[in-house]
């Protein structure tokens, strides 16, 4: 016979409250970057779109979690099992939840991902980024559809009471904890191109680090992951999910916000410098921008010719590459020129 204290002990306030701040903060900073790039830049490239997709999934899986966690998520499965069909519901919403989530996670990773390969001009760094989302999507989404395909009837997984044959436990936990490993690696080499990127540009030293910095704010969804794979063997844990499965969904709500908000943050600089006229801000260098390019086409896939505010990369029809700065105020000469020596030859006529 259990405790009072423990049958009443719930973790559903804790739940609730991670899973709404991680899913409005994002939803904030997402909405930022559009009023960025559509009012004020009027372009819309694919990295919004798949960030926006990514928003939608974060803030459907916060919306879910919240509804299983009024219904028994967060409690012991003793207190839940006192109402058989809140058990069968809780285990069917976390399994929709946890698909939300990893489809959430690796979009806003690819957004970013996205949005660097518009100003990367080395071809190691768009291979990198490359392998980054090519992988990074193969392995989310067959970690998706891997919780609904564990069993011939996917019923089972939530109502143990319809018999199925299913995959040995362990071979889906061994399968996850790989899969957040992997997503928490690709988070710090996300995180650390932009240093290489910027740090050769010819600015000041604590330019570099601000812009450095403000791109590379996905290593703390990195950290976010890492802690979430801690609590990854809950999945195999079936005789309290109900409560051991809470800490994990929290988790993976953290490590979705961060990675959202790290990839919209980058963009907010043309929105501060509106804020704060007059400041450092408006006389530092955007983090990724595009030029006032009304009568474009509503997906900017970059192609031709491509502008950020750290640097401006032509790519001619050679396929040669050239990356030089632009001062943003006619009065700050810190731009990197190219000069080109053109001899002329002529003879004088007799």
């Amino acid at each position: 016979m259990e405790s009072e204290a423990y049958l009443q002990a719930s973790r559903a306030p804790l739940l609730q409250g991670v899973m709404w701040t991680m899913a409005i903060v994002p939803l904030v900073f997402v909405l930022m970057r559009l009023y960025v790039r559509v009012i004020l830049k009027r372009v819309f490239g694919w990295d919004d779109f798949i960030i926006i997709v990514a928003t939608a999934c974060l803030v459907a899986y916060a919306a879910v979690c919240h509804v299983a966690s009024t219904i028994g998520l967060g409690r012991h499965l003793t207190f839940v099992e006192e109402n058989p069909n809140h058990v069968i519901d809780v285990a069917l919403l976390c399994d929709i939840g946890e698909a939300l989530a990893i489809m959430a996670c690796t979009l806003g990773k690819t957004s970013f991902a996205v949005t660097l390969l518009r100003i990367v001009v080395h071809k190691w760094m768009i291979i990198v980024l490359w392998f980054v989302i090519v992988t990074m999507n193969l392995v989310n989404v067959l970690a998706a559809l891997f919780i609904f395909v564990q069993c011939k009837d996917p019923r089972h997984l939530w109502n143990a009471s319809i018999p199925s044959e299913c995959w040995p436990a362990d071979v889906f936990t061994h399968f996850s904890l790989f899969v957040g490993a992997y997503s928490g690696a690709q988070d710090f080499v996300l995180a650390l191109l932009p240093w290489t990127l910027v740090w050769n540009l010819q600015m000041k030293k604590k330019e570099k680090i601000g812009i450095a910095f403000a791109m590379s704010l996905g290593v703390f969804a990195g950290a976010a992951s890492i802690v979430k794979t801690t609590y990854l063997v809950a999945l195999s844990e079936k005789s309290d999910f109900t409560w051991e499965l809470a800490p994990l969904l929290y988790w993976a709500a953290v490590e979705d916000g961060l990675a959202i908000t790290a990839a919209a943050i980058s963009t907010l600089k043309p929105l501060l410098a509106r804020v704060f006229p007059g400041s450092s801000i408006s006389n530092n260098y955007n983090m990724i921008s595009y030029p006032y390019a009304p009568n474009r086409k509503v997906f900017d896939n970059s192609q031709g010719e491509t502008r950020t505010d750290i640097g401006h990369t032509s790519i001619h029809e050679r396929g040669s590459q050239t990356a030089i700065l632009e001062p943003l105020s006619p009065k700050r000469d810190e731009s990197i020129n190219m000069t080109t020596e053109v001899s002329v030859t002529y003879n004088r006529p007799s």
